[in-house]
């Protein structure tokens, strides 16, 4: 049995310039006409291709023909004009060199490459490079010219905190590289770059300390990211799947976050992130259970008051994915575990409600769920403006009309604050879409399928081992003793000198 995961069949990544068949094979010929007319029907269809014709003065006099080819949006026009096209009409080709090496001394810019090979050029072209040929030459100039638009560095939107670091990721993969290199200025931090998608090829980068990590967890989740066959990715969370153990799972295993603190500490901590060019989102892998009740300003506020917060997360846990179901099977099943008075006040409320206290619950909380969604899809004033409409008039008239009672719309209100104190988006989901197989067991069983249900989750969750770990560690018997950062406890900074010991890090020791 495999530490790190279930073994996989190995598969050919195609994900390679030589292995896609949508790329032209071959090399250029020194005939410049030729390469122009192949470029231009190669991509006949692609009215961003920009050719630009002219010539260049050699050192006797005479003339050369050249050809600037780039993709309109992709490349930076202005980089272009001073640094290559302006520089070529103006200079003539130095003798120092021969053949496009003359050019390429000429060419006022870095990060130059020479290349042959028809498909490579075509990548690079397509990649937001400028391409130069030369009259004569059979190979041309590839020059990083990126200028596309992107959206700037901003604060972070889902994942809102009132102190601590306010940079959120955005959709430019070097731009996010760039923020977690800010904060590990270690030389041992590797940034390993791939390509995913067979049309897209998109890039992405897997990010882990090479001293920290263990090897097993990295080379894991390199072989699961090769393997992937699929025409394009636009966003990380498409990865998910690919990466988790158990797909059909209803829990997220795969971490995901657009704060840059949180990624840059969970590479410290030994776990392999991964960035996806085009997504303003984080991975990070292993994840337990315990890591989605965490939020980033847990660690910028004193211990007593971090564990105090998780401790009314925990709460707001089983109230979002239990609190309905025990109203049903007690108003249905158990009247007499509650009080006397509390019993007689329910049976008064609910009198004149024409259905039973199943149906009644799946309407507040289907409601509920429209209201949460109709309010996320519209604007921001808009999407305020529908969350009072639903919770004040149409809640107020479904209790005025007899449909429901009004123990059960506190009762809807709670779980739904419950549900929104869950920091992670993909772990509330989960809970909300739980609550409804639970409810039916306790309209059928009654408190006893609150049990199974229950039982049967805990069940699901131990089975999870996400990478080989555990889904809920650290908490294991064998494992109390351990336990410096959960959802019972967070013990002062100073005191947290090692790093979790499931991840099986090569520096147990967090200070050296």
């Amino acid at each position: 049995m495999r530490i790190w995961g279930k073994p996989r069949q190995p598969t050919q990544n195609p994900n390679r310039v030589e292995d896609l068949e949508s790329y032209p094979k071959g090399q250029i010929s020194g005939n410049l006409e030729e390469t122009v007319v192949f470029f231009r029907e190669s991509l006949a269809l692609c009215s961003d291709l920009v050719v630009k014709e002219g010539v260049v003065r050699n050192a006797g006099g005479g003339l050369l023909r050249t050809a600037v080819l780039y993709m309109d949006g992709l490349a930076d026009k202005q980089l272009i004009h001073e640094f290559i096209t302006q520089p070529m009409l103006q200079n003539p080709l130095p003798d120092e060199e021969e053949g496009i090496g003359r050019l390429e001394q000429l060419i006022s810019a870095t990060n130059i490459r020479r290349e042959k090979d028809r498909a490579k050029l075509m990548q690079s072209l397509l990649y937001s490079s400028t391409l130069v040929f030369l009259e004569g030459e059979a190979e041309g100039l590839t020059i990083s010219t990126e200028g596309w638009e992107h959206r700037f560095i901003k604060e972070p939107i889902t994942e809102v905190s009132i102190r601590g670091p306010q940079e959120a990721f955005n959709e430019v993969l070097r731009a996010n590289t760039a923020l977690i290199r800010r904060r590990i200025k270690d030389p041992r931090l590797a940034v390993e770059a791939l390509q995913i998608g067979t049309r897209s090829l998109t890039d992405t980068a897997i990010l882990y300390l090479q001293d920290v990590a263990n090897p097993a967890l990295v080379k894991e989740v390199r072989r699961r990211l090769q393997e992937i066959v699929v025409d394009g990715i636009q966003d990380s969370g498409q990865l998910e799947e690919y990466l988790e153990d158990n797909p059909l799972s209803p829990f997220p295993q795969v971490f995901n976050s657009e704060r840059v603190d949180r990624t840059v500490a969970s590479i410290l901590e030994g776990k392999v992130a991964v960035i996806v060019d085009g997504s303003p989102y984080a991975l990070s892998m292993p994840a337990t259970f315990a890591n989605f009740l965490y939020a980033s300003e847990d660690y910028y506020s004193k211990f007593m008051a971090a564990t105090f917060i998780r401790w009314f997360r925990g709460l707001a846990f089983f109230i979002a994915l239990f609190l309905p179901s025990l109203y049903i099977a007690l108003i249905t099943y158990h009247q007499e575990m509650l009080p006397t008075p509390l019993m007689l006040s329910s049976a008064a409320n609910r009198t004149g409600v024409p259905f039973p206290a199943f149906f009644e619950a799946l309407l507040m909380e289907v409601s509920i769920e429209l209201l949460r969604e109709a309010s996320l899809r519209l604007p921001g004033t808009m999407g305020q403006t529908i969350g009072i409409v639903g919770a004040l008039v149409i809640g107020q008239s479904a209790v005025q009309a007899g449909f429901v009672g009004p123990v059960l719309t506190i009762i809807v209100s709670f779980t739904a604050i419950g549900s929104f104190v869950i920091p992670s988006y993909n772990t509330s989901i989960t809970i909300r879409m739980l609550r409804f197989p639970i409810m039916f067991l306790a309209a059928t069983m009654g408190i006893f399928g609150i049990i199974f249900g229950g039982a049967a989750i805990l069940l699901h969750l131990i089975s999870l081992r996400p990478f080989g770990v555990g889904y809920l560690e650290p908490f294991q018997a064998s494992h109390w003793e351990r336990i410096d950062d959960s959802i019972v406890v967070r013990k002062p900074t100073y005191l947290m000198k090692l790093r979790q010991r499931y991840l099986k890090p090569q520096q147990l020791k967090r200070r050296k």
